[in-house]
């Protein structure tokens, strides 16, 4: 879709018939007011391009934008070849790193940076949830090589200049290793509640736990929030100095809400001084809790919960000075015939300054289904001092484009220029 734009005033008004020495200035003036003009945008959505590659890709999904480097933005996704189903036990799937520029996404490039079966123990098998930061020329990968109750979370930084991995380490908390099993034990210590698993089938699974959200530098600490797919596990709000040993800060109390057991792809955000904006999905009834949280007391506040989303983590972004949190408000639709496609709408709500409250933007869809989405400012070109530009916001999602009406179908990531103006 292309950019709807308010009528610039035109050049004739601000001509009349005169020498050019008097003329001049007038076509300057009413030039520099069309350009002006021309940034009170009233735009539409637009897209960009496609950064998953669906010839050879079956499944795409979870894709996390990890920031700006040398010009190129990047970004992390799991890339699945043997099923376009999105799911944990999918033993075929890589992690793959995407760098492309805004105005050129045809163009981007795509290269593997783990695999299946590779790793430092025999129990790590498929990596799953990348997420992850860059630090100057380095971009630190935190993922989740396995399934199983085992396979710890670990931090592997990639030299983007040298296009080469490091040293891959087992990431801890709170001294113990970062497993499911781990995590669970430590949870307990602290709350006392005892955390049954969820079952498949009458199955216990081990899947699993998350931190595959967002992680936030803020005054010298990495901060993040390790969540479970396990009854009665609320999350962990974690911070660290390196990225591999982290420590717990906070534990949200969130039964007075009565919403939902288990919660899932938590996320903190800096707001000012100590004060965080908090999100976290409900994972068993449907929908996303909002609040705020304070680095330094590790008190909860303004808890209030959403209803109606489905599988789709929420989002904390900042674009032109306000806050703003993403979260799905609609789920599967049913289609005629039987069976359900997945059809969510998202919506945004823009955070109030001390973090208290929100208030409803926008929301939007489209015809293939949003599922996880990540976003990124784009600055605006200034090619004179005194014309404004306007920065642009951009969403990453993945949808099911071969319309295989299967609600865990993932089978590409869109790139689109979003409005929230």
């Amino acid at each position: 879709m292309a950019f709807r734009s308010s009528n610039a005033t035109p050049l004739a008004k601000y001509l009349k018939p005169m020498s050019m020495k008097k003329t001049l200035p007038g076509i300057v003036l009413a030039v520099l007011l069309g350009v002006c003009c021309s940034h009170q945008v009233t735009a539409q959505d637009r897209f960009l391009g496609t950064l998953s590659d669906p010839s050879t890709e079956l499944m795409s999904h979870d894709f996390r934008y990890v920031g700006e480097y040398g010009g190129w933005r990047y970004g992390l996704y799991n890339a699945g070849y043997a099923s376009p189903l999105e799911h944990p036990k999918n033993l075929d799937i890589d992690v793959k790193l995407c760098r492309w520029k805004t105005e050129d996404a045809a163009h981007r490039e795509v290269c593997q940076v783990w695999h299946t079966g590779q790793g430092i123990t025999d129990d790590f098998r498929a990596p799953y949830d990348p997420t992850g930061i860059i630090e100057g020329h380095v971009l630190h990968i935190v993922f989740c090589p396995g399934v199983d109750g085992r396979s710890a979370y670990v931090h592997v930084p990639y030299d983007l200049e040298k296009k080469q991995l490091g040293k891959e380490e087992v990431m801890t908390l709170d001294g113990a290793q970062m497993t499911v099993a781990g995590v669970l034990d430590n949870y307990k210590a602290r709350t006392g509640a005892e955390i049954p698993w969820f079952t498949d089938g009458g199955a216990e699974t081990a899947f699993g736990i998350g931190m595959n959200v967002e992680i936030v530098r803020h005054r010298g600490w990495y901060y993040s929030v390790v969540s479970a797919y396990a009854q009665g596990f609320t999350c962990m709000v974690v911070r660290s100095r390196d990225l591999v040993r982290w420590e717990t800060v906070g534990i949200p109390d969130l039964s007075h809400l009565h919403i939902g057991n288990c919660y899932w792809e938590g996320v903190v955000h800096p707001l000012h001084g100590d004060l965080f904006a908090f999100a976290i999905r409900v994972q068993d009834e449907n929908g996303v809790i909002y609040g705020t949280w304070d680095a330094s007391t590790g008190a909860f506040s303004n808890l209030q919960a959403i209803e109606g989303g489905i599988t789709a983590r929420p989002e904390i972004f900042e674009y032109k000075g306000n806050t703003y949190l993403y979260c799905n408000t609609f789920g599967p639709s049913e289609l005629e015939g039987g069976g359900s496609v997945f059809r969510a709408t998202v919506s945004f709500y823009r955070i109030s300054e001390d973090g208290s409250s929100l208030s409803f933007v926008r929301a939007k869809s489209v015809p293939e289904g949003i599922h996880y989405a990540t976003f990124y400012v784009e600055p605006g070109r200034r090619w004179l001092w005194h014309v404004p530009a306007r920065d642009r916001l951009c969403i990453v999602y993945s949808t099911d484009t071969r319309r295989l009406n299967l609600v865990h179908a993932r089978s590409n990531i869109a790139l689109e220029e979003l409005t929230l103006d």
